[in-house]
C-alpha cells in the first residue's frame, strides 16, 4: 500500500490479513498494515467498507515511526493505492482525515459501514497528540477514502 500528498510518499508498507485480538482490538504486527479480515469484512477495492489498521510508531527501546508514521499527515484529495499481489492495484482518495478518542471510533458508523454497496477504505492508527495511558496512546486517528 502506498499513500501519497503532493508527490510525496506517506506510506508504503505491506498489507497483511489480521483479525481482532483477544481484548477486541485490531492491532498488527509491527512493519506492516492489517487489513481486517473478519468473515463479512471488503477486501479494499470490493463492495463495503475496508479497514486497514497501522502502527504509528513502536518503542524497541526507543520510539522509532512504523507503517503509519505519518497518516496524520494525509489530507482530503491525497493518493492511497492498495496494491495486490497479482500485480493489479486500486486507487483510493482521502476525503477525511481527523482524530477521534479510541472511545469514539467503535461507535461511529461511517468507519465500520461494511453494508455500503461502495468500496471504502479506513486507515486508523493512534493519535501521536494524545497522551499515553498504559502503554497506549489515549485517541486515534482516521482517514477516510473513496475510490479515486
Amino acid at each position: 500500500m502506498v499513500v501519497s500528498s503532493s508527490g510525496k510518499t506517506l506510506v508504503d508498507a505491506k498489507i497483511v490479513p489480521d483479525t481482532l485480538d483477544d481484548e477486541g482490538v485490531l492491532a498488527p504486527p509491527f512493519g506492516v498494515v492489517g487489513w481486517y479480515a473478519e468473515q463479512g469484512w471488503a477486501k479494499p477495492g470490493w463492495p463495503g467498507a475496508s479497514i486497514l489498521a497501522g502502527h504509528i510508531n513502536r518503542r524497541s527501546p526507543k520510539v522509532e515511526l512504523d507503517t503509519f508514521g505519518h497518516l496524520t499527515k494525509v489530507r482530503p484529495g491525497d493518493r492511497i493505492t492498495v496494491a495486490y499481489t497479482s500485480g493489479e492495484s486500486v486507487a483510493f482518495k482521502a476525503t477525511k482525515s481527523k482524530a477521534l478518542s479510541k472511545t469514539a471510533v467503535p461507535k461511529d458508523d461511517s468507519i465500520w459501514d461494511s453494508g455500503n454497496p461502495e468500496p471504502l477504505l479506513r486507515l486508523i492508527t493512534c493519535d501521536p497528540t494524545t497522551p499515553v495511558k498504559g502503554g497506549h496512546y489515549e485517541g486515534n486517528w482516521v482517514v477516510w477514502a473513496t475510490l479515486a
